[in-house]
């Protein structure tokens, strides 16, 4: 799944953009870098069907799909779920970007060597490589290769979706790809039916008995429909956290992006505009999908709750979705409160920022004011 007419477009709009041309250079190149990774995957996809034929008999069964906003808990959630021993099954961002079972196999049994041999020097290069490449970014939301991240990357180098396009802020540019609801139909199936490879791919490696658990955020709250209807036992965590506190979190993670890339403050602030909108439609969008769903399949919580007193809240969640505690990961539980308790944010936000307005949020969403007063 490789979209070249995107990424021509996205060479097109690198090159008619402000950015000074060194800038240009390295944004072009990056590009066309991710374009030559992305005919890999392809090549390794195919390849999958050749040495392991197996993945394609496997079936997704009750599949659970956190979705939530961006900065809305939907990270401290599945970390707290995937922290139940056995259970899960999960992706690592080496993982999303590397989608084929063989180029997986192939990393993990590098992994294997560098604890056997190497003592775990590589593992450290690559956090400490993390760490200076982000830097300020990583205050705001902490990311690694190693670590679980949203599904949404396993389209990273198909310029077929909007996580391909977050490096530059043109959103306007790219409507017909960026979200679900924009796609053709053709896209639309297209786009699920790799999705659903990637996930089988997935079981296949960490066992057909595991169930996937996944996290997302915006682009997936347009999917929780077809999601429902292409795994029929699936069941959905959606997040709710103060529209206050979600839009300049967001905001100020892309802009700090942006503005690391070299990006004009005008060309900034325009594609900030542009998230923002699409962000605050989907809030409606998410209890539209949901209430058309069966109540038993889905449960929606409060992220003051989550950060309050995860220990319940993961109980109360585990209870809805008809999931079995055991005494062993309600110990886990027990140590994991007490720290997620004691993080605190090392960035701060204000709305001002952004020339956002509590008003006109409030206006915009008015559903999530209604049902969970966080006024």
């Amino acid at each position: 799944m490789l979209k070249f007419r995107a990424f021509g477009r996205v060479q097109r709009t690198i090159w008619r953009s402000s950015v000074a041309l060194p800038r240009k250079l390295l944004l072009s190149g990056l590009f066309a870098g991710m374009l030559v990774w992305g005919a890999v995957n392809v090549l390794c996809l195919k390849l999958d069907s050749l040495f392991f034929p197996g993945w394609r008999k496997l079936q997704v069964r009750r599949p659970i799909f956190i979705i939530a906003h961006p900065r809305s808990g939907t990270t401290l959630t599945h970390r707290l779920m995937l922290e139940d021993p056995g259970r899960f099954s999960c992706t690592r961002t080496y993982e999303l970007l590397l989608p084929s079972i063989l180029q997986k196999k192939l990393v993990r049994a590098l992994g294997r060597i560098d604890r056997k041999l190497l003592g775990g020097t590589l593992h450290r290069w690559v956090r400490s490589k993390e760490q200076s490449a982000l830097g300020e970014l990583q205050d705001i939301h902490h990311f690694s290769l190693l670590e679980p991240e949203e599904d949404e990357w396993f389209y990273f180098m198909t310029f077929a979706s909007g996580v391909s396009l977050s490096l530059f802020p043109y959103a306007e540019e790219f409507r017909d790809v960026m979200t679900y609801d924009c796609m053709s139909p053709d896209l639309q199936r297209e786009h699920m039916a790799y999705y659903d490879g990637c996930l089988k791919r997935q079981l296949y490696l960490d066992g057909e008995d595991k169930v996937f658990c996944g996290k997302n955020t915006t682009t997936f709250i347009h999917k929780i429909g077809v999601l429902a209807e292409m795994y029929p036992d699936s069941r959905f965590v959606h997040i709710v956290r103060n529209p206050f506190e979600v839009a300049p979190s967001l905001l100020s993670l892309l802009a700090t992006t942006w503005r690391q890339l070299g990006f004009p403050e005008e060309d900034v602030r325009a594609g900030c505009d542009a998230i923002h909108q699409k962000n605050m439609e989907a809030y409606e969008i998410a209890f539209q999908m949901l209430d058309r769903l069966d109540p038993s399949r889905y449960i929606i919580l409060d992220y003051r709750e989550i950060a309050a007193a995860p220990k319940a809240t993961m109980l109360a969640t585990y209870r809805a979705l008809g999931l079995e505690v055991t005494s062993e990961y309600e110990k886990i539980l027990d140590d994991l409160q007490e720290k997620a308790r004691a993080h605190k944010s090392g960035h701060s936000y204000g709305l001002e920022e952004y020339g956002l307005t509590e008003e006109a949020i409030r206006a915009a969403v008015p559903t999530v004011f209604e049902r969970y007063r966080f006024d």
